[in-house]
């Protein structure tokens, strides 16, 4: 049985019975989602959460495949991710659960993947790298180990007068085995191919990886790999737990992670972003890549409530996403929202729902105001302006909306949005553009 699930985040979707007795607790919850049954109705419902990714199980009665979608339709999580690295949070969900597979289907060399792959083997090479019984020449002096090869001991070594020399081949055990060749291999791969990345970060947090796992292979050869390195390797008896990430290895050395189709490749990790967190880091890395924006640290503000004789019982933090701050201490504080751009669960009176442009809406609601006014109140930002910032998919000839204005609560809440869908690339000067502006109006520097 081979049984696939598509579902969009947040969503649901019914599974059959068998589907849900062959797979464990632990998968659903490690893939960022619930399986739960009504009282008095026969059916399995499986509710997805933030995450979105691709995740495959072998069960007994055969595999599992999730794919979850994000709610925004088209949005380009490879773009994000590219940004989102090196950030404050990370927001790839590397799971420890076991067999569960990876499936990706990416537009470029994409440092979210690399990234993965780079952990993948720096993580099974810190357990399972083994030693194994490999046949090796060796010109030994004054024994002998192994077999004596008669015939180059003779030509090569008697017939000169160095009959202490004796050539033996002989079995030993070592790390450097067709296995860990590759895997290495692997490694220098994903070096070479990070130098493709657009960003920056993107391309230190790779090599970073990579760094963290080549020492685990100091004793290995490099090798360029070819059909007989391949056909060498081993995944029988001790060697059956390479079995899973020589698979992947080979599969990124033929670029089949790295081209323009879906690619799989069984029983290795599961793959899932937290979007509202990718969205959040990818959008402050944007901002750090701009190099007329200076982002630089600051601490967040708090909040604390005390007792009636003054005693303090508790602290939270205020932390907005980002914060412009002026040369004349004027802040612009802006807080990133994950929201469906244009919900097809709203109807045309929904009070949320606010047109921005002559095909599109965004649902602005009223929690998402006050929580953004209540950080503009705060003692740490004070006489500041805020932002909501708002993801969008825009189609071809459509224009990034300029920034909109909720008004009643002091000064103006400023809607800020940017395009995250496959013209993402292409629409991001334009949202610079717009901070650029704000930027000039006050003076500001980012602040997060």
């Amino acid at each position: 049985m081979n049984y696939d699930i598509d579902v969009r985040e947040h969503g649901r979707t019914p599974l059959p019975t068998a589907v849900v007795d062959a797979t464990p607790t632990e998968f659903w919850k490690s893939v960022d989602c619930e399986v739960t049954k009504n009282s008095g109705d026969d059916r399995w419902i499986l509710k997805a959460g933030n995450s979105v990714g691709v995740a495959r199980i072998r069960t007994p009665e055969g595999y599992v495949n999730l794919q979850v979608k994000p709610k925004l339709d088209t949005a380009d999580a490879f773009f994000l991710a590219d940004y989102a690295y090196e950030q404050r949070h990370e927001p790839l969900r590397l799971l420890d659960y076991d067999d569960v597979g990876l499936e990706s289907a990416a537009r470029d060399p994409t440092a979210c993947l690399l990234v993965w792959h780079a952990h993948a083997i720096r993580r099974f090479a810190a357990r399972w790298l083994r030693r194994d019984y490999q046949k090796t020449t060796r010109v030994l002096d004054g024994k002998v180990r192994g077999r004596i090869l008669v015939n180059r001991y003779v030509s090569g070594h008697l017939a000169v007068g160095d009959a202490a020399r004796i050539p033996c081949r002989i079995q030993e055990r070592t790390q450097d085995t067709p296995n860990n060749r590759l895997l290495k291999a692997g490694l220098r791969f994903i070096a070479t191919v990070s130098h493709d990345l657009p960003v920056p970060a993107a391309r230190r947090a790779v090599l970073r990886q990579v760094s963290a796992a080549l020492p685990l292979f100091a004793q290995v050869s490099d090798i360029r790999v070819s059909p007989s390195d391949i056909r060498a390797l081993s995944t029988r008896g001790p060697q059956r737990h390479y079995a899973t990430v020589l698979d992947a290895t080979i599969a990124l050395l033929r670029s089949q992670f790295m081209g323009d189709e879906s690619s799989t490749t069984p029983t290795t990790s599961a793959f899932m972003w937290q979007m509202p967190i990718l969205f959040q880091e990818a959008v402050r890395g944007i901002l750090d890549a701009a190099p007329d924006l200076q982002l630089v640290n600051s601490k967040p503000g708090t909040a604390s409530i005390h007792a009636a004789d003054g005693t303090r019982r508790r602290t939270s933090k205020v932390d907005p996403d980002l914060v412009l701050r002026s040369s004349n201490g004027k802040t612009l504080l802006v807080d990133t929202k994950y929201k469906n751009a244009l919900p097809s669960d709203h109807t045309s009176d929904d009070e949320d729902v606010t047109a921005v442009a002559e095909r599109h809406r965004i649902r602005i609601s009223r929690s998402d105001i006050y929580q953004v006014v209540a950080y503009r109140q705060h003692e740490t930002w004070p006489s500041s302006k805020a932002a909501l910032l708002y993801p969008l998919v825009l189609a071809d000839g459509d224009e990034l909306p300029a920034p909109m204005q909720v008004r009643g609560f002091g000064d103006e809440v400023l809607v800020l949005f940017i395009d995250i869908g496959r013209r993402a690339s292409t629409n991001l000067p334009a949202f610079l553009s717009v901070l650029r502006g704000l930027a000039d109006q006050q003076t500001m520097t980012l602040t997060a």
